[in-house]
């Protein structure tokens, strides 16, 4: 008898040790650029993965996207979203970060990029703020050219958190770049979760290394100009005129500087 019960100790102990820690977080993003856009996202996470998703359509949803002419105007309506939407995965024990862009319409397949593990340097603060029912505290971190004040928590002692920040003693609750264009703020949690979700990489028909998406980021108005054209009645393409290029740069994008522009 005392052997079995020692056998039952034995396997609920590994049952604690080896059960994961599981949640998921929703968070409104909200960016303003040149206008102002509230979005939904949410992270899914266990004892050694994340998987942050936003613009993931549902079964009876379809993405916005359409082009339409009149005369010699033409309008556009564009819209990043498809059945898995953008993610961005994060494994801590092989230290891998894989990114996914969703599919535009017909202009563009979606695709994955294998991203660099950036360490964040964080500067925690003394200042606290209660988000929900959690106590949060403040931390300042600088991540490819943006500088941001996020607010974490140690009663979810796991260093993640939204899109690409990630490094704090606990999870990341709301978090803000200095000069007020995103913000990420948490609207509800399941903390712990019963693991109901499984997280893997996302994936997509197309491949591109870092280096190809900042190029499709940096020049995304001339990929987008070309396959227009492509699209419209030949008379229509031919009097299309393209805009001048942002001087300002990567002025509204959330990475503004990359490693190895340094």
């Amino acid at each position: 008898m005392k052997k079995h019960l020692q056998l039952i100790l034995l396997l609920l102990l590994a049952h604690f040790s080896f059960s994961q820690s599981c949640g998921q977080v929703e968070y409104n993003i909200i960016i303003n650029s040149n206008a102002r856009h509230e979005r939904k996202s949410t992270l899914y996470f266990n004892d050694t993965s994340t998987y942050f998703v936003r613009n993931k359509l549902s079964i009876n949803e379809t993405a916005d996207n359409r082009v339409a002419s009149e005369g010699q105007s033409v309008s556009l309506n564009l819209e990043s979203s498809d059945e898995q939407g953008i993610v961005v995965y994060r494994n801590f024990n092989t230290k891998e970060i894989v990114a996914r862009e969703a599919k535009m319409g017909k202009f563009f397949e979606a695709f994955t990029y294998q991203d660099n593990w950036i360490d964040i340097t964080w500067d925690i603060k003394d200042d606290t703020l209660k988000i929900g029912s959690f106590t949060c505290q403040k931390a300042i971190g600088t991540f490819r050219g943006r500088a941001y004040t996020a607010w974490f928590t140690e009663q979810v002692p796991l260093p993640y958190g939204p899109w690409k920040l990630f490094g704090l003693p606990g999870l990341i609750l709301q978090a803000e770049d200095q000069k007020g264009i995103f913000k990420m703020t948490m609207t509800s949690i399941e903390y712990p979760d019963n693991c109901t979700f499984s997280i893997t990489k996302p994936t997509a028909p197309e491949t591109k290394t870092l280096k190809e998406y900042v190029d499709f980021r940096d020049n995304f108005g001339d990929y987008l100009f070309k396959k227009i054209q492509a699209r419209l009645p030949r008379n229509l393409a031919n009097a299309m005129q393209q805009g001048s290029k942002n001087q300002d740069g990567r002025k509204y994008q959330d990475e503004t500087v990359y490693e190895w522009e340094k």
